[in-house]
């Protein structure tokens, strides 16, 4: 089977799966996520039915890996799986239509956020969890914008989640604010943080194991006072703040982060490690540029959880929110 034929929801034939998974991760799969050779046959088969039979969904990988993303956040709730690529699906329209080019992974401006090396996977911890690095100083507030970061941040878990490993052990987050400024902060209007975290409980399908938050400034509380309580609460809890990398080393191993950081890792080796990844990966991201959802089309049962889907995935206009920190003045 060519691997462009998963982007048809009637394929004549669907793509076997093949794990790349190990005897620890497969346990882990089991005892974490409900996952076994039984469940994950007859979901992958209800899933694919789903997407064949869903009106509005026109084009969408059914490829094994694609779909498990979806199953193992869900822990295998097969309706709450489904829900969640219907409503990543129509996130993923109503972005195009909102930013129209920008969207795309291909983008220019969206390659030229993955050159500033701000968003680093750093490899995986003694738990297996993919580490990953935020340098928020490393964004140059004249040169990109909100959309541009959260399109960054969006990358880099699609590029980890082809990994299955990152799939069952799911991810730490490592963000560093040293060189925060005012700047950084009046990009965000309040209906990007809304959407933020909107694509953070509702549309991301990676395990959020920890989020460590590393030299604070003051003003950084302008956006987390916003934030934090969008969040769902089980998120909201795995954040944990430490004032010095010193701190930091005591969460997190030091071989993994960079010097920059006080680690022991090269960020050139990082970046470099994580450039070849997206590189493996691209077939699919050049696919996903071919998702379609029809949304004109009514959506099957929309009195009901797709209609609060849909509804949760209209952005409000800057104009509809009270008060924007672009309305600042930053120096």
């Amino acid at each position: 089977m060519h691997y462009e034929d998963v982007m048809d929801k009637r394929p004549r034939a669907y793509a076997p799966y093949r794990t790349t998974l190990d005897e620890r991760d497969l346990v882990r799969a089991a005892e974490e996520l409900h996952e076994n050779e039984d469940t994950r046959e007859s979901s992958l088969a209800l899933m694919r039915e789903f997407i064949a039979k869903h009106p509005q969904i026109v084009r969408c990988r059914t490829d094994p890996v694609f779909l498990l993303r979806f199953l193992r956040y869900r822990k295998f709730n097969v309706n709450d799986a489904c829900a969640t690529l219907e409503g990543g699906l129509a996130f993923l329209m109503r972005m195009r239509t909102l930013y129209g080019a920008e969207v795309s992974s291909f983008h220019p401006n969206v390659q030229r956020m993955v050159e500033l090396d701000a968003i680093v996977p750093l490899g995986q911890d003694r738990q297996r969890r993919t580490v990953i690095l935020v340098r928020v100083g490393a964004m140059d507030p004249k040169e990109t914008t909100a959309l541009l970061q959260m399109r960054l941040g969006a990358l880099v878990i699609n590029t980890c989640l082809e990994y299955e490993r990152t799939q069952v052990h799911g991810t730490v987050w490592v963000v560093d604010c040293s060189g925060m400024t005012m700047a950084h902060v009046g990009m965000w209007g309040l209906s990007e943080v809304k959407m933020m975290a909107d694509s953070i409980n509702e549309v991301v399908t990676m395990f959020v194991k920890e989020v460590h938050m590393v030299k604070v400034p003051r003003i950084t509380w302008m956006l987390l006072d916003l934030l934090l309580p969008l969040l769902s609460p089980k998120i909201r809890d795995r954040f944990k703040f430490h004032r010095t990398e010193q701190e930091l080393h005591s969460a997190i191993d030091q071989t993994l982060l960079p010097t920059t950081c006080g680690g022991q890792q090269s960020l050139k080796q990082a970046t470099d490690n994580f450039r070849d990844m997206f590189e493996k990966q691209t077939k699919w991201f050049k696919l996903e540029e071919q998702f379609l959802m029809d949304l004109s089309i009514p959506a099957p049962g929309s009195s009901g959880s797709s209609a609060r889907t849909a509804h949760r995935n209209e952005f409000p206009g800057e104009e509809s929110m009270v008060g924007s920190f672009r309305k600042l003045t930053v120096d």
